[in-house]
């Protein structure tokens, strides 16, 4: 694979925290599969304790592909996955969760109508406003937010909480869990358990994550737990181009990276 000089710098970074900033068709995947081939080719870093985090499941197929084709007919065992994916994993180990476990999407719906029916709710489009409390709750979850202290938009305070806490107990009740809990419940597992947390450590020594500006309160939360102590989390964002905001997406973060990790080492791809 061939480097520019900013691309080469970011593929040769070992460890530490590493904030790349990178636009669009700068070679963001090329960098990143470039530094993972180098951890292992150079560094002699096991393949195993390498942790890759993309945003979509497509990304992520496509980020092994180019990995696996970089290696030149070995497969190291590198993880690659979603964070949705990635923490799911964590939890099924720890909670024995399986599909029965997962709350789709349709079953959300019908939970929250069959709550939101029960509510004297004036004058409401029935399907907006469902699409309007699961992106709230979304919303909520997602920044780790305390629903006593979350202001609705749609609907009273009130009663904005209490389909909220109907919701919740509904879904405990029957030992579901839904997208968005997957965050939380990780985030939750390595707050209780630092055995647990000192487990998955040791196994995830080094963290690349692509697409950083896409990343949530609860999504950081859980992989500052996660990267430490060794602090090996490389991240690669473009701080214009934020997609997932209605998933509580939150490019400041990456401000808030600079702050976390004021010793991290900071590249611009801008070629």
């Amino acid at each position: 694979m061939s480097f520019n000089q900013a691309q080469q710098e970011a593929v040769s970074h070992n460890e530490g925290p590493c904030l790349v900033l990178a636009g669009p068709g700068s070679g963001k995947t090329l960098t990143i599969v470039g530094r993972i081939q180098k951890l292992i080719q150079t560094y002699h870093v096991r393949p195993e304790e390498i942790l890759v985090i993309t945003f979509t499941k497509y990304a992520a197929v496509e980020m092994k592909n180019r990995f696996f084709s970089a290696m030149k007919g070995t497969r190291p065992a590198v993880t690659f996955g979603t964070f949705h994916g990635i923490y799911y994993g964590i939890l099924k180990w720890a909670y024995r969760f399986g599909p029965e476990n997962i709350l789709s999407e349709e079953e959300k719906r019908q939970m929250l109508l069959q709550i939101v029916n029960r509510k004297e709710i004036d004058e409401f489009e029935e399907e907006d406003f469902l699409k309007e409390i699961i992106s709230e709750i979304g919303i909520v979850k997602n920044n780790g937010l305390k629903i006593e202290e979350y202001e609705t938009t749609i609907c009273g305070k009130e009663t904005f909480r209490e389909i909220y806490g109907e919701y919740e107990k509904k879904r405990n009740e029957e030992r579901k869990i839904d997208f968005d809990d997957m965050l939380l419940l990780c985030r939750d597992l390595f707050t209780k358990r630092p055995d647990v947390l000192k487990k998955w450590q040791e196994k995830f020594r080094y963290i690349l994550i692509d697409e950083f500006q896409d990343i949530n309160q609860v999504q950081y939360d859980v992989i500052r737990m996660l990267a430490a102590p060794q602090n090996n989390l490389f991240v690669v964002g473009d701080d214009d181009q934020s997609i997932y905001g209605f998933r509580g997406a939150d490019s400041r973060l990456m401000f808030q990276f600079q702050k976390d990790f004021p010793d991290a080492k900071q590249l611009l791809l801008d070629v």
